[in-house]
């Protein structure tokens, strides 16, 4: 597939283009009725979530012609592959992130853009439209968020940072061998969350100095590593590898002061920093 003509500022112009497209779907979709069907992963689908891909579809072949597009609800796991290992450049898409907040009313749901290039993002745009909140970032352009330049927070001890963390059971089932108990009795201020786009946002906004998920797909997470890195700080699996690549899976965006230190404890290493 060919790269997106006229390079990145016109990579973000169309993601931000097609953002305001997909706000107006969710937003009069809300107001519909929110059947979903199961999934074979045991996530819902609604008719949301098709019709926000297929706006999203749309929109990217009008204004980036010729780019490939890979939409969590239509796209082989199998053909991702190429994307995240760099054989093509294109688009990844989550029409609907938290899709069963959508289906509840409550607002927390939002549409996940990033154009990845050889293997990493390079664009991204993560739009909430019922929170009001829509966050973007280009490769060293920084980070905006509802249009103001935003940056990482700069505490550089674990003990006196505020660490979120999403899933409890999924630590315990899946994540047998991370320690996420280390990380959290370390840290001044550890509160579970839901996890996904919004603590990326908060953590790129200096909010929050650490997020951890035991969960994410690549459409989950690329948007969203953008956007930390891009605030100065720094995204990887749980593992330190890539974000949405390497086998470990789960995710950790932090400020990078203490991201090290998350990882090793993460990993069993108790003296780490001591």
């Amino acid at each position: 597939m060919s790269p997106v003509k006229g390079g990145l500022d016109c990579a973000l112009r169309a993601a931000l283009i097609t953002a305001d497209a997909t706000d107006k779907v969710l937003l009069d979709l809300i107001r519909a009725p929110r059947d979903a069907i199961t999934k074979a992963d045991g996530s819902p689908l609604t008719r949301a979530d098709l019709a926000v891909e297929d706006t999203v579809y749309r929109e990217l072949s009008r204004h980036t012609p010729g780019a490939a597009v890979f939409g969590e609800e239509s796209s082989r796991r199998e053909s991702l592959r190429a994307l995240l290992t760099g054989e093509v450049d294109g688009w990844i898409v989550d029409p609907i992130d938290h899709t069963r907040h959508f289906i509840r009313g409550d607002p927390e749901f939002g549409t996940l853009l990033a154009y990845v290039r050889e293997g990493r993002p390079v664009v991204a745009v993560i739009s909430a439209p019922s929170l009001g909140i829509r966050g973007w970032a280009q490769l060293d352009g920084g980070t905006y968020i509802n249009g103001a330049l935003v940056h990482v927070s700069n505490r550089s001890e674990l003990e006196r940072s505020e660490v979120a963390f999403a899933g409890f059971a999924e630590w315990t089932a899946s994540k047998p061998n991370r320690n996420l108990q280390a990380v959290l009795e370390r840290s001044c201020y550890p509160h579970g969350t839901r996890g996904g786009f919004l603590q990326h946002l908060r953590v790129a906004q200096g909010l929050v100095d650490v997020a951890i998920e035991p969960w994410g797909e690549a459409w989950d997470l690329l948007p969203g590593a953008l956007i930390v890195t891009e605030a100065g700080g720094r995204a990887s699996a749980l593992d330190g590898g890539r974000s949405g690549v390497a086998s470990d899976g789960g995710f950790v965006v932090s400020n990078g002061i203490v991201h090290d230190k998350v990882l090793a404890l993460l990993s069993g290493d108790m003296d780490y920093g001591r």
